[in-house]
């Protein structure tokens, strides 16, 4: 059966649901859908590794915080992006998404990302706009899609509880933020361009010498 994509009278029904609402509508809708696979509780539920007492219950709204992971988990299942099922995703504008059975044509949220090492540069930057590089960190082995995400996620976590609290109220959860950056390299190359490592490397050396304290050690 074809994909299809949600109506506006839809998008308005999710912006008011609680997050069991909106799992339970995506369950039934992308179900009706799909030849392919079941989309019931019980199916559902073994493919993602937990009990479908467990599903039921974000369902019913008993489980009213479930595991980021395991809601990334539901949202790859059913093919949706990740922010479809968080409040975030419905402010604002309407934002008319496509479900069901994929084509063989559409690769959204279906390809498998090839695994890769999780990087981070620090550096200190100092109130009077100097900085000063600190360390490149980066994972011991490669991770795939999901490990990338929920180590994003974390790291942006321990950025944002630098903030002040009134602040915090106002941002969405750091795997949210997460997701939906991870998601963007997809949907907008250009804006992140790759390039070999030897590259990076050799302009933070020029770099480096450029500013580095002569006669010191």
């Amino acid at each position: 059966m074809p994909r299809r994509t949600i109506t506006p009278n839809e998008f308005e029904y999710l912006r008011t649901s609680e997050l069991g609402e909106r799992l339970k509508f995506f369950r039934k809708e992308v179900g009706k859908l799909h030849s392919s696979k079941s989309f019931t509780t019980t199916a559902m539920s073994e493919r993602v590794g937990v009990s479908h007492q467990t599903i039921i219950s974000i369902e019913r709204g008993d489980s009213k915080k479930p595991a980021y992971q395991l809601i990334y988990k539901i949202t790859q299942d059913l093919g949706i992006p990740f922010e479809a099922l968080t409040d975030e995703f419905y402010q604002g504008e309407v934002r008319l998404i496509p479900i069901g059975e994929p084509t063989e044509s559409s690769s959204t949220f279906t390809d498998e990302v090839p695994l890769s090492y999780f990087g981070s540069i620090v550096y200190q930057l100092f109130t009077d706009g100097m900085m000063r590089f600190i360390h490149d960190f980066q994972s011991s082995r490669p991770l795939d899609k999901e490990e990338f995400i929920t180590t994003l996620g974390r790291i942006i976590g321990e950025y944002e509880s630098c903030k002040n609290p009134d602040e915090l109220f106002q941002q969405p959860h750091p795997m949210v933020k997460a997701a939906t950056l991870f998601n963007e390299m997809d949907k907008y190359p250009k804006a992140f361009p790759v390039f070999p490592r030897s590259a990076w490397n050799e302009h933070q050396d020029v770099l480096i010498k450029k500013y580095e304290n002569k006669g010191e050690d």
